[in-house]
This record gives C-alpha cells, structure tokens and sequence, in this order.
C-alpha cells in the first residue's frame, strides 16, 4: 500500500505543473459557499431535527472550500510565483507545496471534531438511522466526543431494525462512504461548471482512498483483530459503544444472514448485549466473495480526472466536458456509475449512467441535468433541473428476484441578491427506491431553501 500510496504521490506533483493550463474565459471563483437553512420534511423526521443529510454535505464542502482556498493563499506566500514569468520549476515548487498541505488537510483535517469528512460520515449513519426512528448521536463532534463513532443506540433498536426494517439497517451501515461518494460528485461537478483559483484534488483522491482502504481493512484479519482488541476499550453500556462497529462487515454479516435476529451475535465480554463488531472470519465464504468483489470494484472512484488535476478537457471554446467513475456500496449491493458533466456554451449539462447490483441482477439507471441556467436579461434568475430513472430491485434487497421501474426529479431556483449572495428554493421528489443523497428508500417529496455565497477571483 505505501508502494501504491508514493506512486499516487509522485503522479500527483508531476501532474501538479499542468494544473494551471487554460480554462474557459468565464469567471473564477475562490469560493463558493451554500447551505440549505431548511430541508423538509426530513428536519421534522430526524430526532436530532438538524442537520439533514445534505446539510451535512454542504456544511463539510463549505469547510473544505474555505481549508483549500486558505491552503492555496499559504503556498502562494511560502513560494511566491509570478504566475506571467516565473520559471516552470518554481512554478512546480508552488504546486508541490500545495497539494502537499492539501493531502494533508484532507487526510488529518477531515478527522477533526467539526464538519469535515468524518463527521460528514457519521452524520449519514444518523440521517438513515433517524428517518427509520432511531436516535444517536455523533461521536466525531466536539461538544459531545472525538472518536469517529455513532452511539447512544440501544441492541433492543437495532434487535428491532433488523427484525422490521432489515434494508432500513442495512442502508444505515452503508450510509457512511456514501458521503464521501456525494462529496466528491458534488466538488468535480461544481467545480466544473464553475471555474476555481485553487481545486480540490486532493480531496478526491482521499475520498476514493477512504472506500478502498475501508474494504481492504474489512476484508482483512485486521477486522477480527480489532473485534478482539476493540472490546476492552469500550463502555460496558452498549448505548456509550459504537451502533456498527466495522460498519462493512456488519453490513455484509447482516445482508448474508438476514434470517438470524441481530441478537446472534457473540456476547460483548465484560458488559451488556453484544459484540457488535463483526471481523472478516464471521463472514460466510460467499459473503467474503462479496466483499472482495468490492473492494475491486471500489477502485472505479479513481478512474477520475479530476484527481490527477485535469478539471476539464476542453474539446473547444464553446464545448467541454469531464467524466468520473463512481462506486458506491448500497443496501441491496452497489451503484456503479459513470457521470459526465459537460459544458456548451452557457449550458451546464450532465448525463450519468447507473448499473445497479444485488447478487443475482444487474440493473440500468440514468440521471440528467441542468444546472444554473440564467432566466431573463437581468441575470438574477438561474433555474436547475436533474432528473433521474431507475430500474432497481423491487424490495431493494440483496436477494430479490423481480426489479421495479422508479425515478426521481429535482427543481431548484435560485436568485441573486448582489454579487456575492444568492438565495435558492429546491423542490425534489422520488418514487420507492434508493437514490444517493436522501435517506429515504420510500417516495418522497421534499423542499430546501437557503443561501449562496460566492466569491470572485
């Protein structure tokens, strides 16, 4: 890993010379902030009201923004450049150093008890176990602890959630890395249509490392190493311990064994209810063929361009595009797509083609968008349309036979107040089915309103 880790490194910071080629002519933001102040009806939903699971997005890309252009003024400070004389080699020296305080920002950072990454993560454990009614708080939060857990959750609850709302629990376990698979759809394609001083790159190559090492650790004997050790440094009160454990292999344990209650488990020694952690050597042979199959699978959310600093190909002065691969584990199996943002002209497009997996079946999806589309000749009305169409298994489980058409369709409108703050009103809606960014598996129609803030280069 530390062979594959340096190679990534070095192909990173000989990249890093090109990272300041011609873009489009539009303008250049350093930052662009948002923040949905409501989102409805999933605030009233969730026992802790706030925040939803794309506040809990926005709230992470807003900190990375402000970590990554406070990273880019530093480098520039530390190696200064003349960006119209400096020689190529200073020019490299500059882009070193910044990417290389972005890795760490994002590797280091993101652990932090605020809104970056890892609270981002647990968040999305919450906002599926919340929308199921289940409380729980989040252990990488510094008003409450700084370990990277989601506790306060009862066995008797999840005893409850499997034995009633088997896909409920098993899409909580999964709900993790699928926030750093939305973290990086939502920076490559903002970013994209919207030209940067400074652009994350370095974020998307720690988020598709996250999941690979996550199936990696789970598909090792790391996994029955910390079942064992883990438990003496735990509170004997199973509502002070984390709900999951390794929430890979407790999602492949309980997928593969969904006839057996929760209850099964090996007893916690010295405390109360079970073990929740579950280490590789408790999976069944096929469920540890299914998470090798994974974590090969999870090395898709590299094939991205924006990792290695190409943040548009343009085909022409009116057309460009980019494209990334995208892994994400679900309740029923994964999503394996491929998104396509382009741009035309004033037209921010995006096309996206899904396969959904369980055991048996693969099934087709698509997603299309617009996105900020100007109304009238003032230039304060921008309109976003995404729609998306699915063909999923039918109870969205692992071992379903039969698939069932859905889809979803989303419409945002946004008005500018002045030249750095806009406000913005989303209307979205979707039938039965798993759609990344909502914690809903059934129909749903919600509402969002908030701000942009935005400033210019």
């Amino acid at each position: 890993m530390r062979k594959v880790s340096c190679l990534m490194l070095l192909l990173c910071l000989l990249l890093s010379t090109g990272s300041l080629q011609a873009q489009d002519t539009t303008a250049t933001y350093k930052l662009r902030l948002s923040l949905s102040l409501l989102d409805l009806p999933q605030q009233t939903d969730l026992p802790q009201r706030y925040p939803s699971m794309l506040q809990s997005t926005e709230l992470s890309n807003n900190l990375y923004d402000l970590g990554f252009w406070g990273i880019h003024s530093l480098g520039d400070k530390l190696v200064k450049v003349d960006h119209a004389g400096s020689t190529k080699g200073r020019a490299f020296l500059n882009n070193s150093v910044k990417y290389l305080l972005s890795l760490g920002f994002v590797k280091y950072g993101s652990e932090l008890p605020i809104p970056l990454g890892v609270w981002a993560h647990e968040e999305y454990h919450r906002a599926v176990l919340g929308v199921n009614g289940v409380s729980s708080k989040n252990g990488n939060w510094l008003p409450n602890r700084w370990d990277g857990t989601v506790y306060g959750v009862t066995d008797a609850a999840l005893a409850n959630l499997k034995a009633n709302n088997l896909n409920g629990l098993l899409y909580s376990y999964v709900a993790g890395v699928q926030s750093e698979n939305l973290s990086t759809q939502t920076n490559v394609i903002s970013d994209f249509y919207h030209q940067r001083s400074y652009y994350k790159n370095a974020l998307y190559l720690y988020n598709a490392y996250y999941t690979w090492d996550y199936l990696k650790f789970s598909t090792s004997p790391a996994s029955d190493d910390v079942k064992r050790d883990a438990p003496q440094h735990e509170h004997a009160d199973p509502r002070k311990r984390d709900y999951a454990g390794s929430d890979l292999t407790a999602w492949a344990y309980d997928m593969f064994n969904s006839d057996q209650p929760y209850t099964s488990r090996d007893l916690f020694p010295g405390g109360e209810g079970v073990n929740r952690r579950v280490g590789y050597s408790d999976l069944s042979e096929e469920a540890q063929d299914f998470l090798q199959k994974q974590k090969r699978l999870s090395l898709i959310n590299f094939a991205n361009p924006a990792i290695f600093f190409v943040n548009r190909i343009r085909i022409s002065p009116d057309l460009s595009f980019n494209f990334f691969g995208q892994y994400v584990p679900t309740h029923f199996g994964s999503d394996v797509a491929l998104q396509l943002p382009a741009k035309y002209k004033q037209y921010n497009l995006l096309l996206g083609l899904h396969t959904y997996r369980n055991r048996e079946h693969t099934y087709p999806g698509l997603n299309l968008g617009l996105a900020d589309l100007p109304l009238g000749t003032q230039g304060r009305w921008h309109t976003s349309v995404a729609l998306h169409g699915w063909k999923q298994p039918a109870q969205q489980s692992f071992y379903d036979e039969s698939s069932k058409l859905g889809g979803a369709a989303e419409l945002s409108m946004k008005y500018s107040l002045g030249s750095h703050l806009a406000t913005f009103v989303t209307v979205a809606g979707k039938t039965e089915g798993w759609q990344l960014g909502s914690p809903y598996l059934k129909d749903n129609l919600s509402l969002r309103a908030g701000i942009n803030f935005n400033v210019l280069q």
